[in-house]
């Protein structure tokens, strides 16, 4: 028997329940787009993994010195809802909600929880390559970045934690615009979904489990709910905070490079 989260009921065969996706479909997407979902709920991705970042990366984001720069989330992946989020999900958000975004902790919007405020996160949208957010997956990803002076923080907590480079992670509050179903069905009534499924198969990062699955739901277009939070699991584990920091010592004064092992002295990166 094949179980069907969405539907939650299980089927005999794969084509039973992609009949069923697709009658229901619409009903669905209107579910999921009333929803004010937090990625850290979707187990996009599962595994824990510590990075560092090279001169290459540090470059591609442009790191000030003095700044933290969370990743809140980042396309291309298909979580556990069997949603995948594309590129571009971001763009009409951050135009419409410039100086409006909070970074806050655990997703709370308390007074007591907010690590910065609206007017000090810059939120923005980079293409990274897979391996900027510390998976080995080929090509890239676009990662929603937030960008916040340290001096800004107010959280003590959260401060404390960035300080000590204590593993953390991040995610977003959101609420889905335009979404559109993909299924592997051979029905002739299912070929816009079949082409749907074609289409963006080869772009999804995990493809081999959207494959096993036969259906994902493809969401172009997504608002950002009023914040991006730290939180000890994200949903996404290609989350980290990363930041610059001045050199306690001139460069004649440096110790020569070691191993990959060794994170870079002027940036740090942790999930």
């Amino acid at each position: 028997m094949i179980h069907c989260l969405e539907l939650n009921k299980s089927f005999a065969t794969k084509q039973d329940m992609f009949k069923e996706l697709a009658e229901n479909s619409k009903d669905i997407i209107n579910l999921k787009k009333v929803a004010v979902q937090k990625s850290a709920d979707k187990g996009q991705l599962s595994t824990f993994s510590l990075f560092k970042v090279t001169e290459e990366t540090k470059s591609l984001l442009g790191l000030k010195e003095d700044y933290i720069y969370p990743v809140i989330n980042t396309t291309k992946y298909m979580d556990s809802h069997g949603d995948v989020h594309m590129d571009g999900i971001w763009n009409k958000s951050l135009q419409e909600q410039k100086g409006q975004i909070y970074y806050v902790a655990d997703h709370e919007l308390k007074t007591t929880s907010v690590i910065a405020f609206p007017s000090d996160v810059n939120a923005f949208v980079k293409e990274v390559p897979w391996s900027f957010v510390g998976k080995e997956f080929e090509g890239n990803t676009q990662a929603l970045i937030y960008e916040i002076p340290k001096s800004a923080i107010r959280l003590l907590a959260a401060k404390d934690i960035i300080e000590q480079k204590q593993p953390v992670q991040n995610s977003v509050r959101m609420q889905y615009v335009r979404i559109k179903l993909a299924l592997d069905s051979t029905e002739k009534e299912h070929a816009e979904f079949k082409s749907n499924f074609d289409n963006y198969l080869d772009t999804i990062a995990n493809k081999e489990y959207a494959k096993e699955q036969g259906y994902f739901w493809i969401v172009d277009e997504a608002k950002i709910s009023k914040e991006g939070s730290m939180v000890l699991f994200g949903s996404n584990d290609a989350t980290p905070i990363q930041y610059s920091e001045a050199a306690n010592k001139s460069t004649s004064e440096q110790e020569p490079p070691k191993e990959s092992t060794q994170q870079p002295k002027k940036c740090i990166t942790f999930i």
